[in-house]
Protein backbone atom coordinates (compact mmCIF):
# COMPACT_ATOMS: atom_id res chain seq x y z
CA UNK A 1 0.00 0.00 0.00
CA UNK A 2 0.79 3.74 -0.31
CA UNK A 3 0.67 6.69 2.00
CA UNK A 4 1.68 9.98 1.30
CA UNK A 5 2.54 12.80 3.62
CA UNK A 6 2.75 16.43 3.48
CA UNK A 7 3.26 19.36 5.51
CA UNK A 8 1.37 22.65 5.90
CA UNK A 9 3.86 24.31 4.10
CA UNK A 10 4.06 21.91 1.20
CA UNK A 11 8.13 21.41 1.27
CA UNK A 12 8.18 18.02 3.31
CA UNK A 13 6.35 14.70 1.47
CA UNK A 14 6.91 11.23 1.51
CA UNK A 15 5.51 7.86 -0.10
CA UNK A 16 5.77 4.48 0.93
CA UNK A 17 4.75 1.17 0.30
CA UNK A 18 4.17 -1.23 3.40
CA UNK A 19 3.51 -4.99 3.76
CA UNK A 20 2.68 -6.88 6.99
CA UNK A 21 0.92 -9.46 9.13
CA UNK A 22 -1.28 -9.41 11.93
CA UNK A 23 -3.66 -12.15 13.43
CA UNK A 24 -6.69 -11.68 15.86
CA UNK A 25 -7.24 -13.85 18.25
CA UNK A 26 -10.61 -12.48 20.04
CA UNK A 27 -10.36 -9.01 20.05
CA UNK A 28 -6.52 -8.78 20.41
CA UNK A 29 -4.45 -7.99 17.69
CA UNK A 30 -0.81 -9.14 16.74
CA UNK A 31 1.42 -8.32 13.68
CA UNK A 32 4.51 -6.93 12.04
CA UNK A 33 5.06 -4.66 9.46
CA UNK A 34 7.71 -3.63 6.90
CA UNK A 35 7.65 0.28 5.17
CA UNK A 36 10.20 2.14 2.72
CA UNK A 37 9.44 5.29 2.75
CA UNK A 38 10.85 8.06 0.35
CA UNK A 39 11.30 11.08 1.70
CA UNK A 40 11.87 15.13 0.87
CA UNK A 41 12.68 15.75 4.57
CA UNK A 42 15.54 18.74 4.49
CA UNK A 43 16.68 21.43 6.59
CA UNK A 44 19.94 23.74 6.44
CA UNK A 45 20.99 25.94 9.14
CA UNK A 46 23.31 28.54 9.36
CA UNK A 47 26.54 28.12 10.94
CA UNK A 48 26.50 29.65 15.06
CA UNK A 49 30.25 30.03 14.37
CA UNK A 50 30.78 31.74 11.31
CA UNK A 51 26.91 32.94 10.49
CA UNK A 52 27.64 35.30 7.31
CA UNK A 53 29.31 32.39 5.29
CA UNK A 54 28.71 28.78 6.83
CA UNK A 55 25.05 26.77 6.02
CA UNK A 56 24.93 23.10 7.07
CA UNK A 57 22.60 20.87 5.54
CA UNK A 58 21.00 17.79 6.56
CA UNK A 59 18.44 15.28 3.90
CA UNK A 60 17.25 11.91 5.03
CA UNK A 61 16.76 10.57 1.21
CA UNK A 62 14.24 7.39 2.47
CA UNK A 63 14.01 5.03 5.19
CA UNK A 64 12.90 1.95 6.37
CA UNK A 65 11.44 0.19 9.44
CA UNK A 66 10.33 -2.88 10.72
CA UNK A 67 8.28 -2.74 13.55
CA UNK A 68 5.82 -5.27 15.90
CA UNK A 69 2.15 -4.52 16.48
CA UNK A 70 -0.12 -5.12 19.07
CA UNK A 71 -3.85 -3.75 18.96
CA UNK A 72 -7.17 -3.88 20.28
CA UNK A 73 -10.34 -4.54 17.62
CA UNK A 74 -14.00 -3.72 18.03
CA UNK A 75 -16.80 -3.83 15.90
CA UNK A 76 -14.53 -2.36 12.27
CA UNK A 77 -12.21 -0.13 13.99
CA UNK A 78 -8.49 -1.44 15.32
CA UNK A 79 -6.67 0.79 17.68
CA UNK A 80 -2.72 -0.13 17.58
CA UNK A 81 0.62 0.42 18.92
CA UNK A 82 4.26 -0.28 17.49
CA UNK A 83 7.63 -0.74 18.01
CA UNK A 84 11.18 -2.03 16.54
CA UNK A 85 13.97 -1.08 13.55
CA UNK A 86 14.26 2.05 11.34
CA UNK A 87 17.11 2.75 9.37
CA UNK A 88 17.74 5.79 6.68
CA UNK A 89 19.83 7.22 4.11
CA UNK A 90 21.30 10.62 5.83
CA UNK A 91 23.55 13.00 3.98
CA UNK A 92 25.11 15.84 5.57
CA UNK A 93 27.04 18.71 3.70
CA UNK A 94 28.96 21.75 5.49
CA UNK A 95 29.85 24.67 3.03
CA UNK A 96 32.10 27.72 3.64
CA UNK A 97 31.08 30.14 0.76
CA UNK A 98 34.14 31.89 2.09
CA UNK A 99 36.96 29.69 1.18
CA UNK A 100 34.57 27.63 -1.64
CA UNK A 101 34.87 24.36 0.41
CA UNK A 102 32.38 21.74 1.20
CA UNK A 103 32.57 18.98 3.39
CA UNK A 104 29.94 15.91 2.37
CA UNK A 105 28.90 12.70 3.81
CA UNK A 106 25.92 10.19 2.78
CA UNK A 107 25.86 7.29 5.23
CA UNK A 108 23.22 5.34 6.56
CA UNK A 109 21.67 5.42 10.31
CA UNK A 110 20.21 3.04 12.50
CA UNK A 111 17.67 3.35 15.39
CA UNK A 112 14.45 2.34 16.05
CA UNK A 113 10.20 3.69 15.48
CA UNK A 114 7.22 4.20 17.34
CA UNK A 115 4.14 4.69 17.03
CA UNK A 116 0.23 4.51 16.82
CA UNK A 117 -2.24 4.55 14.69
CA UNK A 118 -6.37 3.54 14.08
CA UNK A 119 -7.68 1.86 11.00
CA UNK A 120 -11.20 1.20 10.01
CA UNK A 121 -12.56 -1.28 8.08
CA UNK A 122 -14.65 -0.42 4.72
CA UNK A 123 -15.09 -3.86 3.41
CA UNK A 124 -13.70 -7.59 5.28
CA UNK A 125 -10.50 -6.49 2.58
CA UNK A 126 -10.27 -3.04 2.78
CA UNK A 127 -9.33 -0.50 5.39
CA UNK A 128 -8.74 3.10 6.50
CA UNK A 129 -6.40 4.63 8.81
CA UNK A 130 -4.38 7.41 10.40
CA UNK A 131 -0.59 6.27 11.88
CA UNK A 132 2.33 8.32 13.54
CA UNK A 133 5.23 6.97 13.96
CA UNK A 134 8.28 8.53 15.73
CA UNK A 135 11.36 7.57 13.93
CA UNK A 136 15.23 8.04 15.98
CA UNK A 137 17.78 7.34 13.31
CA UNK A 138 19.91 8.15 15.90
CA UNK A 139 23.30 9.61 15.84
CA UNK A 140 26.51 9.44 13.67
CA UNK A 141 29.85 11.00 14.00
CA UNK A 142 31.64 11.42 10.44
CA UNK A 143 35.35 12.60 9.60
CA UNK A 144 37.03 13.63 6.44
CA UNK A 145 38.60 15.95 4.76
CA UNK A 146 37.24 18.84 2.66
CA UNK A 147 37.28 18.93 -1.16
CA UNK A 148 37.80 22.76 -2.45
CA UNK A 149 35.81 23.74 -5.59
CA UNK A 150 39.13 23.92 -8.12
CA UNK A 151 38.81 19.91 -7.09
CA UNK A 152 41.42 19.80 -4.53
CA UNK A 153 41.33 18.00 -1.11
CA UNK A 154 42.19 19.79 2.25
CA UNK A 155 44.55 18.59 4.58
CA UNK A 156 42.94 18.97 8.06
CA UNK A 157 40.04 16.51 8.70
CA UNK A 158 36.84 17.78 10.17
CA UNK A 159 34.93 16.34 12.15
CA UNK A 160 30.77 16.34 12.11
CA UNK A 161 27.83 14.40 14.00
CA UNK A 162 24.20 14.14 12.85
CA UNK A 163 21.13 13.57 15.01
CA UNK A 164 18.30 12.30 12.52
CA UNK A 165 14.68 12.06 13.46
CA UNK A 166 10.97 12.35 12.00
CA UNK A 167 7.92 12.83 13.39
CA UNK A 168 5.34 11.45 10.47
CA UNK A 169 1.76 11.22 10.50
CA UNK A 170 0.75 8.92 7.69
CA UNK A 171 -2.77 8.73 5.75
CA UNK A 172 -3.26 4.62 5.14
CA UNK A 173 -4.93 2.35 2.99
CA UNK A 174 -4.76 -1.36 3.34
CA UNK A 175 -5.90 -3.59 1.23
CA UNK A 176 -5.75 -7.35 2.78
CA UNK A 177 -5.36 -10.55 0.66
CA UNK A 178 -7.25 -12.72 2.59
CA UNK A 179 -9.91 -12.50 4.92
CA UNK A 180 -8.03 -14.51 7.41
CA UNK A 181 -10.85 -17.03 8.59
Amino acid sequence: MVRRQGAANGDITATDAHIGAQYQWNQIVLGGEATWTATGIKKTIVSPYFPDSDTETGKISNYVTAVGRIGYAFDRVLIYATAGYAGGKVKFTARDNDALVTYEKNDWQSGYALGAGIDYAITDNLSLGVDYTHIDLGSKTSSGNNAFDDGTIGVNPETYRTDAKVDAVMARVTYKFGTGQ
